[in-house]
């Protein structure tokens, strides 16, 4: 398999985007995806051709059901614990990405699978023993959570009172939970 072509008609065009724009929100009920492309075969670049970039966003979507998949943000690892947390995941065969930014928020540690090549698997979020004592934080937290699930995220959190008491059966359960 060679590359794939990059022409997609006039959705390459100036208008490309509204044109898809215009096709997904005509169903009445649901639409229908049959292709031979994966997202990885289209490169693309919002900026450079917003209508390319919906349809690779859009095979994207139907493959994994996330409508937004995450940006890696190269920012730190918010505390020891989540540097803890990420070494385990590494330590388990999988790749941990700190600070995922997804629609304004970002998750703690997003997961991907070497058998997934279309992003993360899951996001894990990494409560401390402060987290217990506010109120505001849970509910902050809710929100965030009914948000990026709304998105097609899966979460994943860890306490790190139940992590440090017993870390086989965390480290277990994190892990069936990615595969």
């Amino acid at each position: 398999n060679g590359p794939v072509a990059q022409r997609f008609g006039p959705i390459n065009g100036q208008t490309g985007k509204r044109r898809l724009n215009v096709l997904f929100s005509r169903a009445k009920e649901q639409i229908i995806t049959f292709t031979s492309l994966n997202p990885t075969d289209i490169q693309a670049d919002e900026n450079k051709n917003p209508g390319k970039y919906m349809l690779k966003k859009w095979i994207e979507y139907s493959k994994t059901g996330i409508i937004e998949a995450g940006i890696q943000t190269q920012k730190e690892p918010d505390s020891d614990f989540e540097v803890f947390v990420i070494d385990k995941i590494k330590d388990m065969g999988f790749e941990a990405i700190p600070q995922v930014g997804v629609a304004g928020y970002f998750i703690d540690i997003g997961v991907k699978h070497p058998d997934w090549k279309y992003g993360f698997v899951i996001g894990v979020e990494c409560d401390g023993r402060q987290y217990h004592s506010s109120n505001s934080a849970r509910d902050r937290d809710r929100l965030r959570q009914q948000v990026l699930e709304s998105k097609g995220w899966v979460l994943h959190r860890i306490w790190s009172t139940d992590w440090f008491n017993e870390p086989d059966k965390e480290t277990e359960r994190l892990k069936t939970k990615i595969e």
